[in-house]
């Protein structure tokens, strides 16, 4: 029989053999897994070379490679830096949003499974940047505003800044500069006061963009905040760019084309890598827009047209059509300045083109605008009333069991309703964004129609053959005025008061030129109006007008007399246009007999169902009221339309 010391020593020799074991897996496993992350970075790596080198093809399918090994691996909580790297690739580089989202989906499965609350805010992040680039403005609010609250509830002051940011960039694209501001506002609250290194410059430059360009002063000062630390990198960064970029404009905004200039030669190295164009990025056109306005503040018009060539062939590269209207509009106010009446004309006829292309996101902009002060105010409603109630519920609740227990149901219903409410308002938006698409706002956004543009063109083309340069020089600077107001108007569906008399006036003096002054206008404008210079919506009181000159007058035996008054009534802008042309009845039968659809009644209608459909969006309403008039023997006398126009108040 063995003794008992055997069976001990055996007993360890047994325990030995299994620790060997399980140490040797464990190397083997981390063996393994060093071998697959080695190779990840490598993909990676080896992608960004490529992109670099503009192998774009080649550079998708390495990181393509490595986020199918990320895929496989059974780390991979420890490879998130390497997933955020493949999904930042797809989204700011190749701009493949599908790719993004799904790289994204794949990332958020993992960070539930390991309830990892910081990834989960950084997904919310970027799910909001990637709806926003795509288009869908309330999607990215709300996951911006789902990032936003899992981060109030962790207290993580990084995100905080990061989604205040993102959100304000995000109200900066729809419009809404107020809301922008409050973000970036509160995004430098999060900062701490010694970061002056990323944060919170790139704070104050988005700040600075939150204002428009008659603020020049506002937009001089947060774009000198910014630039704090970029004295010391003599301008090597993209950020420092931007910045001396927004101040040189500043200047010129100021009229200061000399100080402009001295800005970015002073403080901008030409011998620059971030100075050489990058697919998608609109740095160096930016920067060459802002040269090319400076030069010809100057008045050097050759220079200046060799930079918004450039800016223009980068902005085209980049499909950037906002940006590419800006350029074309300056470029086209430069060929006028020097004589190239043939070339100006070219470039607004391109420019009503991309006009055209971008109305139905314009559109979109608006109405999503719109949609998203509602989402915030009824999210403040629900914040406020379930506080109230809590309130209540602690005060109340050693009372009586039972009266918790109605307080809680109460409760429940409340939130029911706001989601209703909430689902109500995303219905209301599809449908208000179909009706707009439905009726053709491109043909309603201008007032030059062919008929006009031919017969305007043939009178300048008879003060040219009766060789009256100063009449055919007036007529053709008028024209090209009205064009240039009418395209700029298209940024909203609103426009502000005193540009739109602009655009009237301008149109009178065409037709008054047309038809020889055959009739006389007389404005009656209201001063109130002119010093407060509301916002009204746009293109609404021309089509009568064009209907009193072409229906009214031109079968008359009188000379024409057209009074045109604006007033203000509580909220509203009243137009009263009247004229003493032959009347609607007599008119109507002209235009029967020679069996045609008139362009006037196409634009008559269109304006009404137009005006419809704002009503929708705006709380005031708009009307149109028309009345013929009759001497005192009964006779008609002419047409009296009454316009009245909602003042939109900014918020």
């Amino acid at each position: 029989m063995l003794s008992f010391k055997y069976y001990f020593f055996f007993f360890l020799l047994g325990v030995s053999f299994q620790m060997v074991g399980q140490d040797g897996l464990d190397k083997e496993l981390k063996k393994t897994y060093d071998l697959e992350k080695k190779s990840i970075e490598k993909l990676i790596k080896e992608g960004d070379s490529l992109f670099n080198a503009e192998q774009i093809q080649a550079s998708k399918d390495s990181y393509d490679r490595a986020f199918t090994l990320i895929q496989n691996s059974y780390e991979v909580d420890s490879l998130q830096l390497s997933i955020k790297r493949v999904e930042y690739f797809f989204t700011t580089k190749t701009r493949e949003y599908i790719r993004s989202l799904q790289v994204l989906d794949f990332l958020e499965k993992n960070c539930k499974e390991t309830n990892d609350v910081d990834c989960l805010i950084y997904i919310k992040s970027r799910l909001g940047t990637i709806h926003n680039r795509i288009g869908e403005y309330i999607k990215a609010l709300e996951y911006f505003g789902e990032g936003l609250e899992l981060s109030h509830k962790e207290n993580n002051t990084r995100f905080l800044w990061e989604l205040s940011l993102n959100r304000g960039v995000l109200f900066l694209d729809i419009g809404d500069q107020e809301q922008a501001k409050m973000d970036f506002k509160k995004a430098l609250s999060y900062v701490d006061s010694a970061d002056t290194k990323k944060r919170k410059p790139t704070t104050y430059l988005n700040l600075s963009a939150s204002y428009p360009d008659h603020q020049v002063d506002s937009i001089l000062y947060y774009s000198r905040m910014a630039s704090l630390g970029c004295e010391k990198e003599k301008v090597n960064s993209r950020h420092c760019i931007m910045v001396y970029n927004n101040i040189a404009w500043s200047y010129y905004l100021k009229n200061m084309p000399k100080e402009a200039l001295e800005v970015i030669r002073t403080n901008i190295s030409w011998d620059n890598d971030n100075l050489t164009y990058k697919d998608g990025d609109d740095l160096y056109p930016g920067l060459m827009h802002t040269m090319g306005a400076i030069q010809t503040g100057l008045g050097n018009y050759e220079k200046a047209l060799e930079y918004f060539l450039i800016s223009q062939k980068y902005f085209e590269r980049k499909k950037d059509v906002s940006d590419l209207i800006t350029v074309k509009e300056d470029l086209s106010k430069l060929y006028e300045k020097r004589g190239n009446i043939k070339a100006s004309l070219k470039t607004l006829r391109e420019i009503r083109d991309l006009e055209s292309l971008q109305l139905k996101v314009k559109v979109s902009k608006e109405v999503a605008k719109n949609e998203s002060k509602n989402l915030l105010l009824e999210k403040e409603e629900v914040i406020s009333g379930l506080e109230e109630k809590n309130s209540e519920i602690e005060k109340e609740v050693s009372k009586s069991k039972w009266l918790s227990y109605l307080l809680g149901i109460l409760l429940c219903i409340t939130v029911l309703v706001f989601m209703f409410r909430a689902y109500r308002s995303k219905i209301k938006y599809y449908q208000i964004n179909e009706k707009l698409a439905l009726t053709r706002l491109t043909s309603l956004r201008s007032s030059m129609n062919p008929h006009f543009l031919f017969n305007t063109f043939s009178t300048l083309q008879n003060y040219i053959l009766k060789k009256d340069n100063l009449k055919a020089n007036e007529y053709m600077t008028e024209l090209s005025g009205l064009i240039r107001n009418v395209l700029n108007s298209s940024d909203s569906v609103y426009i502000n008061f005193n540009k739109e008399v602009e655009v009237i006036r301008s149109y009178v003096s065409l037709q008054r030129g047309r038809f020889q002054e055959g009739f006389d206008a007389v404005f009656d404008v209201d001063p109130i109006l002119e010093a407060q210079d509301p916002k009204i919506p746009s293109m609404v009181i021309q089509p009568y007008i064009e209907n009193a000159i072409i229906h009214g007058f031109s079968h008359s035996p009188f000379k024409g007399k057209l009074n045109i008054k604006l007033k203000k009534e509580n909220n509203t802008v009243v137009c009263n246009v009247r004229d003493n042309g032959i009347g609607r009845e007599a008119s109507e039968k002209l235009k029967n007999k020679k069996n045609e659809t008139s362009h006037l009644s196409i634009a008559t209608e269109n304006t009404y169902e137009r005006l419809e459909i704002l009503n929708e969006i705006v709380a005031a309403k708009a009307n149109i009221i028309i009345n013929d008039l009759k001497n005192d023997e009964g006779l008609p006398a002419g047409t009296e339309v009454i316009i009245t126009l909602p003042i939109i108040k900014e918020s």
